[in-house]
């Protein structure tokens, strides 16, 4: 019997793909069509050799071998074309974030800096030359 598998997501596009895990059913009752359906082209020209060569009579033979590694071969096929687990893509995002926290926290003090700069100059503290002064040096560092 099958299960639901986790879902793997591409980095650059983000599409996302649901595995099984388990007894390939798609795979027992379909074969070759179904290697192919799922972008498994190396086992199917393998297999499609095979059964042409025996005259069908491997193709029993391939229905049941895939149906019991034909979820973990469609997996492993997903994984080296570069998808990420659930896990690998929450790490990535994590990190992304991580990476642009100080950029956001660096804009986030240029204005409050600018604000205070600007209670200063209303409230008689600064003029508007050293203001004007204060936030061109503020603004091209």
């Amino acid at each position: 019997m099958s299960t639901k598998g986790e879902i793997l997501r591409h980095p650059v596009n983000g599409s996302q793909e649901q595995t099984w895990d388990g007894f390939s059913w798609p795979g027992f009752l379909f074969g070759v069509i179904w290697l192919l359906v799922k972008g498994l082209y190396g086992h199917f020209l393998i297999n499609l050799v095979l059964v042409i060569v025996t005259a069908g009579f491997a193709a029993p033979i391939v229905w049941i071998v895939y149906g019991f590694i034909g979820n973990g071969a469609h997996k492993s096929s997903l994984l080296k074309k570069g998808y990420l687990t659930e896990n690998q893509w929450a790490s990535k995002n994590v990190a992304a974030a991580t990476q642009l926290q100080p950029a956001f926290a660096a804009q986030k003090d240029q204005v409050t800096q600018l604000l205070e700069l600007a209670e200063l100059r209303d409230k008689g503290v600064l003029t508007e030359q050293e203001f004007s002064q204060q936030k061109t040096k503020l603004l091209n560092t």
